[in-house]
């Protein structure tokens, strides 16, 4: 177990950047703009809104920055699982983990855990820091706007605790549900080094487009493989119940977003993606072990 926590904390050390500073440099940025808009006096009401209340502004713009934080973090565990799998190749630490009295597959597990759990933890770390500086930006507004109504603080906290929530249930089910396409780039990483980034979109192109060639005539328009790509690779509730959700009068309707979360969710495709990791993971385990001297 101390052994998984020091490579754990190996990994954390090994990709700071992109996990802790780039997020600090994002957020100072975002509050320097916010504040910037408005010094300068950049922010307007529109006229027919009237004398509303900033709580359902507040919500969407919390919701959607933490949408885009999400975002962020996907697209980085991405290029993260791409380079991790083979960074002791490039920095010429294979000899000293090779000898250390760990397994190739506990190494392997370790980076597969690190994405899985710290980094997306300092991610949303930054949501809920993101969200005390929109409120705080929210209060200076009112210099430029008014007739703009700011909610207590009561009405913040209880509207960051559900918007939180919900952030943080559809961060852990994505990141379940996306966990077989990272393992798979990681272990294409482990032989092909950066290049299992674009063969990690290549490879499952050929084998659509060789489906097409010889199976043209029966299956779906796109075949039975790229089909079940992109409907694996679709993931949130229903569109039309985050309109209702975030557009009602009231506050953010949380459980009408989880329902929907839940019921678009197929839980057999997302246990057989977990064992498809697993099993990705132990493969570039033992390819590293039995190819990989040093």
């Amino acid at each position: 177990m101390n052994s998984m926590v020091a490579l754990i904390k190996r990994e954390f050390l090994e990709h700071r950047g992109a996990f802790l500073y780039a997020p600090l440099a994002l957020l100072v940025t975002f509050t320097l703009a916010i504040a910037a808009a408005i010094g300068a006096n950049k922010l307007r009401l529109p006229y027919e809104v009237g004398v509303p209340s900033a709580l359902k502004y507040y919500e969407i713009g919390f919701a959607f920055i933490a949408a885009l934080w999400l975002f962020y973090l996907m697209v980085a565990l991405f290029f993260y699982y791409a380079d991790a799998f083979s960074a002791d190749r490039r920095n010429n630490s294979m000899s000293f983990w090779k000898s250390m009295p760990v397994t190739d597959f506990k190494v392997l597990s370790s980076k597969m855990l690190a994405g899985m759990t710290i980094f997306p933890a300092l991610i949303f770390l930054a949501v809920l820091v993101t969200g005390v500086v929109l409120y705080f930006h929210t209060m200076l507004a009112v210099v430029a706007m008014p007739r703009l109504i700011v909610p207590s603080a009561f009405e913040v906290i209880a509207s960051s605790l559900r918007i939180g929530f919900f952030a943080l249930v559809y961060l852990a089910l994505a990141l379940l549900w996306y966990a077989p396409f990272y393992a798979w780039v990681g272990a294409l990483s482990t032989v092909f080094r950066r290049w299992s980034i674009p063969l990690a979109l290549l490879i499952p192109g050929l084998i659509g487009l060789l489906e097409n060639l010889f199976f043209s005539d029966t299956g779906p328009r796109a075949g039975y493989f790229l089909t079940f790509i992109r409907q694996r690779a679709d993931f949130g509730p229903d569109r039309d119940a985050m309109q209702a959700a975030f557009l009602s009068a009231g506050p953010v309707d949380v459980g009408l977003l989880l329902q929907s979360l839940f019921a678009s969710i197929d839980w057999v495709q997302l246990a057989g993606g977990l064992i498809f990791a697993v099993l990705a993971v132990y493969a570039a385990s033992e390819y590293r072990r039995r190819v990989i001297a040093t």
